[in-house]
């Protein structure tokens, strides 16, 4: 039996991820959305952006500053950047590899990655699933039905894809990535194509040679030698490649003939804790499916508590009779093993879940699990204590989070920018692995001080009677930084003012104010190498009228702005 490999490409994964996840119509109303990640040599800089964004002028491996001021000249935008989550691209694309596996083969793996990223490949990352589908075509009334339903699979998740199956894995990589017109004899519909084993080569031969997942630099040699297809570079004598260019372009070429193995990197998705039933009679009643995730329930904690781990993350599958499964996942804030708990958060799923055909199987997995964290009980001392008040907070936080959705219930997580209002990121308290809530908890205190911030020396606050007196925060000091951070600093109107001192008279909100007393000046500055530099003097500032100001003067245009308030 010939072998058959489909690969299954997402153009933008990143961008498609974050479009799926808001459901928001595509569209003129779409927002634009901008993702942009630090580089340790070259400062921020855009790692995807929609097209939206594109039509504006960005482009990848710009600058993060650049490309907010595009941004925002284009579209009056305020917030259309955000920081790429590679994490989260990884395991939303291995729920997907899980869900291909129950649905349509049992092969299925992330796309293969070479140690430096190939040619046209923007992301060193997996952006797309290869699956062997070997004898499973007949199963689905054909490959051509096979490759419609993996595609009505992904639209029914927002998800655009193109969809590829040959004989080896790098004739389905390729072909999945060759432009539309490379593959107009081949292609079936506009995201997937088929190329039969007797002749698959003739179509090979017009693929271009930056789909072969060449380096580079070894694309751009080809190009200055007008090499552009691989049926060029088949008329080419070999002996002269693999001098001139390398025995990794001799070994993409026996991948791709067939003539060299290439295993298929399969993703292994079945959690170590499963536990499942068939029922003996399908139904969608309520109470019988809660009674028997309850039973699996049980049975799943008993073999946590065996090994001394508590699940972070659960899902609950229900297989349906010719429909697609329906899933429950529950995401916990820290590792638990309370089956009553358990049932409490799935129990509150159903109210708000409809299943649309009678149920003949339940599932209940735990996909991430870690080790529970034994504490001693204290023999005297309040039942109030932090230590036995921990596990409440954690079930307030569960339970508002299978209320209120997992993104709806977020952490703060401090970052290494200088600026302000990018010194912190949110991301969800629950189903996070236990080093990642322990960063959270850290990132806080050690990063009040950042070492790419420079500050003078602040001065004494400024009073009519006495300027003798003196007061210097510490960098830990609470009021050092205000309470409420404004989302857009607001300009001031400033009528009076001195050298090295705040505005003594400025306008804000039709208020005509007077600086009483101040402190300061803090210095804020990022790094040259981070995109458009922000030098910024801070104080803080108390009006006339009792209020707390945190404001700065830009040094670039000297213009004052009120930045955070402290009461």
């Amino acid at each position: 039996m010939n072998p058959r490999v489909l690969s299954i490409w997402l153009p933008n994964w990143p961008i498609q991820r974050l479009h799926a996840a808001s459901n928001l119509p595509a569209g003129p109303d779409r927002p634009p959305l901008v993702l942009i990640a630090r580089d340790p040599r070259r400062g921020q800089r855009v790692v995807a952006c929609c097209r939206r964004a594109a039509m504006a002028g960005i482009k990848v491996e710009m600058s993060g500053g650049e490309a907010t001021s595009l941004i925002e000249a284009a579209t009056d935008a305020q917030s259309t950047t955000q920081p790429h989550d590679a994490q989260a691209d990884l395991e939303a694309l291995q729920e997907l590899a899980a869900a291909c596996t129950e649905r349509f083969s049992p092969l299925v793996g992330m796309e293969p990655l070479g140690p430096r990223p190939w040619a046209g490949q923007l992301l060193h990352m997996p952006q797309g699933l290869v699956m062997d589908v070997t004898g499973i075509g007949p199963l689905f009334d054909g490959e051509e039905s096979l490759c419609r339903q993996i595609d009505e699979f992904f639209q029914s998740r927002n998800l655009q894809v193109r969809i590829a199956l040959a004989s080896t894995l790098a004739a389905a990589w390729g072909l999945a990535r060759s432009p539309a017109s490379r593959r107009k004899t081949i292609e079936t519909t506009k995201r997937y194509c088929i190329t039969k084993p007797e002749t698959e080569f003739h179509h090979l031969v017009s693929m271009p040679t930056r789909v072969m997942r060449l380096e580079p630099a070894c694309v751009e040699t080809l190009a200055r030698l007008g090499i552009e297809q691989f049926g060029q570079l088949l008329r080419l004598p070999r002996e002269g490649l693999a001098t001139r260019l390398g025995a990794d372009l001799m070994l993409r070429i026996d991948q791709l003939l067939g003539r060299a193995d290439e295993p298929l990197p399969v993703y292994h998705h079945r959690p170590e804790d499963h536990v499942s039933i068939d029922l003996e009679h399908p139904t969608r009643d309520t109470e019988i499916l809660i009674y028997s995730s309850e039973q699996l329930m049980q049975r799943l904690v008993k073999g946590l508590r065996r090994r001394g781990h508590g699940a972070l993350r659960i899902a609950c599958r229900f297989d349906l009779l010719q429909h697609e499964a329906v899933e429950m996942r529950l995401s916990l804030f820290a590792p638990t093993a309370d089956d009553q708990h358990l049932n409490r958060l799935l129990a509150n799923h159903f109210g708000r879940q409809r299943l649309p055909a009678d149920v003949h199987r339940v599932a209940v997995s735990a996909t991430l699990t870690a080790p529970l964290q034994q504490r001693q009980p204290d023999l005297i001392g309040d039942v109030s204590t932090h230590a036995n008040s921990a596990p409440a907070l954690a079930n307030l936080i569960d339970n508002l989070a299978g209320r209120l959705g997992r993104q709806s219930v977020l952490g703060v997580r401090a970052t290494r920018n200088p600026e302000p209002e990018s010194a912190y990121r949110t991301q969800p308290l629950t189903g996070q692995p236990v080093g990642e809530i322990a960063r959270m908890r850290r990132g806080g205190s050690r990063s009040a001080v950042r070492k790419s911030s420079r500050s003078t020396k602040p001065r004494g606050f400024f009073n009519e009677q006495s300027d003798s007196e003196s007061f210097v925060p510490s960098p830990h000091d609470p009021l050092r930084r205000p309470i409420q951070l404004l989302k857009a600093p607001i300009e001031l109107t400033v009528f009076k003012i001195e050298r090295g001192t705040p505005p003594m008279l400025f306008g804000y909100r039709d208020r005509q104010l007077q600086t009483h007393r101040f402190w300061g000046p803090e210095r804020i500055e990022t790094a040259w190498w981070s995109g458009s530099m922000i030098r910024r003097d801070y104080f803080r500032i108390e009006t006339n009228q009792g209020d707390w100001f945190w404001i700065y003067r830009k040094l670039t245009t000297s213009q004052w702005y009120l930045h955070g308030l402290f009461g």
